[in-house]
């Protein structure tokens, strides 16, 4: 007589996604480091003081060494029934340095990715301007941001941002040594947002090249600031240009933020219209 043997229970693991937000200018980076100084070592490490897993997580992407994010995203596995996306996100907290805090959490389907899901990310480069006469940056100033001096030609600065609407090849505007040989990068809007001493410009997309926004903030201010002209900067975005004169350099990553990341009609975290904060 055999003995039908019992069938045994497969191994659920729920999935979470997070909302995190960080100060960047301690970290390498998000993606993990070998020297654990990423945003990911810090949460993975986190995750392990208090489930007693070794957590893997997944984000949306990467941020450079010194960039911040007020909305990254994360996705992970957790073993066992006990764990809710509250509990989770206070245990991680408790755990966390003040740098890095979990906003939200929820459970999400098995197949949510946070990074192939993403239908698009907003990314925000915030300039001050200085005087002339200012040698220091004032401690009171917003410590995430890059400095320039005015003046700057406002309609120079718009006309160069209208070219990057649509569909470009952003080959000039990355690290040449990691730059794909598929350079082409689509923005989705972008506009600059005036204030009384600041200048932010905002940019959403599906996906970006290495440090691509950082050499656009750059470029595009040095467009307002007279230093390059409107047609050298349109000439960037030709294929096979040649290198540009003056040479293109990023903008200082303490300016650059990722405000949020959309996830269309299944985004776990939904805040209503993919806008600026004009709107637009």
């Amino acid at each position: 007589m055999s003995v039908r043997k019992k069938e045994e229970t497969p191994f659920f693991m729920p999935r979470f996604a997070f909302v995190v937000s960080y100060d960047g200018r301690g970290f390498q980076g998000w993606q993990s480091q070998i020297r654990g100084n990423a945003v990911q070592d810090h949460i993975e490490e986190a995750f392990c003081r208090l489930t007693r897993q070794d957590v893997r997580i997944s984000g949306s992407g990467r941020t450079d060494t010194g960039v911040s994010a007020a909305g990254q995203v994360f996705h992970c596995d957790i073993a066992g029934p006990g764990w809710t996306p509250d509990s989770l996100s206070r245990g991680l907290n408790h755990f966390l340095s003040p740098a890095i805090r979990i906003l939200q959490a929820a459970a999400v389907a098995p197949d949510f990715h946070a990074r192939h899901d993403v239908v698009r990310k907003i990314y925000r480069y915030r300039w001050v301007s200085l005087s002339r006469k200012a040698r220091e940056v004032p401690p009171t100033e917003d410590p995430f941001c890059g400095i320039f001096f005015p003046p700057v030609d406002w309609t120079l600065l718009q006309q160069a941002t209208k070219l990057l609407e649509g569909s470009n090849d952003f080959t000039r505007f990355t690290v040449q040594k990691s730059c794909p040989e598929d350079a082409r990068r689509s923005i989705d809007a972008i506009q600059w947002i005036a204030g009384p001493n600041t200048l932010d410009l905002w940019v959403a997309g599906r996906g970006f090249l290495h440090m691509m926004i950082r050499y656009l903030a750059m470029a595009l201010l040095e467009t307002g600031q007279q230093k390059r002209t409107l047609k050298s900067f349109q000439d960037l975005l030709l294929p096979g240009s040649l290198p540009p004169v003056p040479a293109l350099h990023p903008a200082p990553p303490q300016g650059l933020s990722l405000m949020r990341v959309f996830y269309g009609k299944n985004d776990p975290f939904p805040v209503g219209s993919l806008t600026f904060p004009n709107g637009k």
